[in-house]
């Protein structure tokens, strides 16, 4: 958060309630998503929503916004009961969504994407008034305090700007409201610190405009930027909390119905590596305007970190690791083989696996059974080949037994809670999706697994099992990259850190189990 917005001062305790939720009940094929559930919004006010994957939220925002309607319950807008059955109606009352997966199509410019929805008003006889459409974006863009090149295709926005426009977006569909309810659903996931800075300055300078509703698994984030809080367990609200009485051990013990663990990093059972074998060998590796001459090595069974500011290469380091972006200069070894970079079946032959940061749109086929998704970098192997009469092994012909009986391991072995083997990933919450990307890699022999921000976007409990995923791996020898933009998780996994600054790895720190590092220590060589 940066020093000149200062939360301390802010009070709207006594504005007037915008947006109530009374009494909502929601129900799918007699399972109960939500009961009883109610909250309200005032004026100018900023509510953090919080609570594990599978406790509600996803269901509330989408009721609040029109994609479902309750079963039972009522909404007030301003005090007067309003019906909500579809997006267009959100609208119409003030309410627009933003959410995590951000929904703006990357081949259109940036003011194409904010008036979307509204073409058919700025268009005469089929043709788009595009000089219109660019100069009251900018009047938007200039009344929010954002800074876009909205003739740039969103395609070459950052993720951080891609982020801002569908904030802008939000308050476009309500611009007829005054005093729009923007729903924000994780809105900080795949940000960095720099870009949450921005984003919570946003927040802030937009509460005379607005009211805000925040959900996200960061609870340091959600304590920082909202006046109240609620936690949702199993479809219900378990604790209402004002901003001076929460704190993130509150909020986790409502979320989980328990005292969650002192040993949260699993710590004491971080294998010491002194002596095991170098498994990954980084020797002066560049990718112009990213990063140059990075050199390191990763030993068998260990979890080397790598953090670093906004920009710092850490990311399109992860992305050469793992092939799919190619050096520039220097050499890359696995296992005392050099490997050509620029290739993911190189890397994925090679026993590489790979993490992304963006899971939905780079590490999963949403749509495709879970089944799908398992079997994808295992098609063209022996693992899920077919065997045909007089030809034997067809790799390219998938044996669907074997692809059921893969989906059915990553199920058991990483306690993935689904449906079926059949069920679309997306009906799947994000920690069964991110489980689902990490059994993806684990099918084949993996000696090195290279993770970009493997938790984003997931609650504490699921947060909690990935940990103990990676401690196992550890154990039975493979090797790790983790990138990490949360420190605290950063320290308490790795054996060492190495800390990236401006394209450059300057420091590789020793984290032992009896001598953590400090934040302050790690961000003193990052910055």
């Amino acid at each position: 958060m940066s020093a000149n917005t200062d939360l301390s001062e802010r009070t709207v305790q006594d504005s007037a309630v915008r947006f109530e939720v009374e009494n909502i009940r929601k129900e799918f094929t007699n399972v109960v998503a939500l009961d009883d559930v109610n909250f309200e919004l005032r004026t100018g006010e900023v509510v953090g929503l919080v609570g594990e994957n599978g406790a509600g939220k996803s269901t509330l925002l989408n009721i609040l916004s029109g994609i479902y309607q309750q079963d039972r319950g009522h909404i007030y807008v301003d005090g007067e009961r309003v019906s909500i059955t579809n997006p267009r109606e959100a609208s119409q009352h003030g309410v627009a969504i933003v959410h995590q997966e951000h929904n703006i199509i990357p081949n259109l410019s940036g003011y194409e994407n904010l008036f979307l929805e509204q073409f058919p008003d700025y268009s005469t006889a089929g043709v788009l008034d595009s000089n219109t459409l660019k100069r009251e974006g900018a009047q938007i863009l200039d009344t929010l305090g954002i800074d876009l090149d909205l003739e740039k295709r969103v395609s070459n926005y950052s993720f951080s700007d891609r982020q801002m426009l569908s904030i802008a977006k939000a308050f476009t569909e309500t611009v007829h409201t005054d005093h729009p309810i923007i729903l924000l659903d994780e809105p900080t996931a795949g940000l960095e610190e720099d870009g949450r800075d921005l984003l919570f300055d946003r927040i802030e300078d937009l509460r005379d405009q607005a009211s805000f509703v925040f959900v996200s698994h960061e609870l340091d984030e959600v304590l920082e930027i909202s006046d109240r809080i609620y936690v949702l367990r199993d479809g219900k609200v378990v604790n209402h909390l004002q901003r001076g009485d929460a704190t993130e051990d509150k909020l986790q013990q409502s979320m989980v119905g328990r005292e969650v663990s002192d040993e949260y990093y699993q710590v004491s059972d971080q294998r010491g590596v002194e002596g095991n074998e170098s498994v990954l060998t980084v020797s002066n590796l560049g990718n112009e305007g990213h990063f140059e001459d990075v050199s390191f090595d990763v030993h068998e069974g260990e979890i080397f970190g790598i953090c670093g500011v906004m920009g710092s290469g850490k990311s399109a380091l992860g992305r050469v690791l793992s092939g799919v972006d190619a050096a520039d200069t220097g050499e890359l070894t696995v296992d005392g083989t050099p490997v050509e970079t620029g290739s993911v079946h190189r890397m994925v032959n090679q026993g590489v696996g790979y993490v992304p940061k963006e899971r939905q749109s780079e590490g999963t086929l949403l749509y495709q059974p879970l089944r799908v998704n398992v079997s994808l970098p295992s098609i063209g192997t022996d693992l899920v080949a077919d065997k045909l009469p007089g030809l034997g092994t067809v790799n390219w012909l998938i044996d669907f037994e074997k692809e059921d009986e893969m989906a059915e391991d990553v199920i058991e072995q990483l306690n993935v809670k689904a449906p079926s083997i059949e069920s679309p990933l997306i009906q799947l919450s994000g920690g069964n999706q991110q489980k689902v990307v990490l059994g993806k890699n684990l099918q084949r022999e993996v000696s090195v697994l290279v993770m970009d921000n493997v938790t984003r976007g997931i609650d504490v409990g699921a947060k909690e099992e990935v940990y103990r995923i990676l401690r196992q791996l550890a154990d039975d020898g493979v090797s790790m990259v983790f990138i990490a933009d949360e420190l605290p998780e950063l320290i308490g996994m790795s054996n060492r850190i190495g800390v990236m600054h401006e394209g450059e790895m300057v420091e590789i720190v020793d984290a032992p189990p009896d001598d953590k590092p400090t934040e302050s220590e790690i961000i003193k060589k990052m910055i």
